[in-house]
């Protein structure tokens, strides 16, 4: 039996599903009635983009962190603008992940630890789970109530995408202690599914690549 368990591929549920969230938090089609809405919608939507990649990271054995707290720290206001809610949580997601920076264990230090690289990275994940889950259901929130559009809209789709990340994230926090076995993995499996059944609904974007955002945030603030 143990030489099965270890023949197992690895756990990659969290990942792909985190990184998917990412991209999918970036759409445009959250809408603002004013531009100064609108740029701070899109603080929300940088800020939730680059926590999501930051947690596929943190999902993989090996990961070492980068996070750039004084390229992270403009979206706060920008965030508050739109929403006086937003600006505090998007606060708590930048102190979260620079407090998971500081955990990025020095090189060889997995090497020489007694416990696989697996356990010493889950120590940080879990704790980083539990604690943003408020912040990211803020802004679930936040930018939900600020999108308009009529059912069957592309705005409406969103919405729901952005109703599905949050379930997702509070599985994720339901299922913290236990965030690595099999079945867990097949709940969050089914949760990146049905990100990928909305995804088909939505108007690709056009400018995708092209349209300054999330996409570009994260680059600057937690990609190498």
């Amino acid at each position: 039996m143990l030489l099965a368990g270890c023949s197992l591929p690895p756990n990659t549920a969290l990942r792909d599903w985190a990184r998917l969230a990412s991209v999918l938090a970036d759409h445009p089609s959250a809408a603002a009635p004013s531009p100064v809405d609108r740029d701070g919608l899109l603080a929300q939507q940088e800020a939730l983009a680059i926590y999501l990649y930051a947690l596929s990271v943190l999902a993989q054995e090996e990961s070492t962190l980068t996070f750039r707290a004084e390229a992270f720290a403009p979206l706060v206001p920008r965030a508050a603008s739109a929403d006086p809610a937003a600006g505090p949580a998007v606060a708590e997601i930048g102190r979260l992940l620079d407090a998971a920076r500081a955990g990025n264990l020095a090189p060889g230090a997995r090497a020489s630890s007694a416990g696989s690289p697996t356990v010493i990275e889950d120590l940080r994940l879990r704790p980083l789970i539990r604690a943003a889950d408020p912040p990211v259901q803020v802004l679930v929130g936040t930018l939900s109530r600020a999108t308009f559009g009529a059912p069957g809209s592309d705005q409406d789709t969103y919405r729901q995408l952005l109703a599905a990340i949050g379930e997702g994230h509070a599985l994720l926090k339901a299922r913290a202690s236990n965030i690595r076995q099999r079945e867990v993995e097949r709940e969050i499996h089914a949760q990146e599914d049905r990100l990928r059944r909305l995804m088909l609904i939505l108007t690709p974007d056009p400018e995708v690549g092209l349209r300054p955002g999330a996409a570009g945030m994260v680059g600057a603030v937690v990609q190498p």
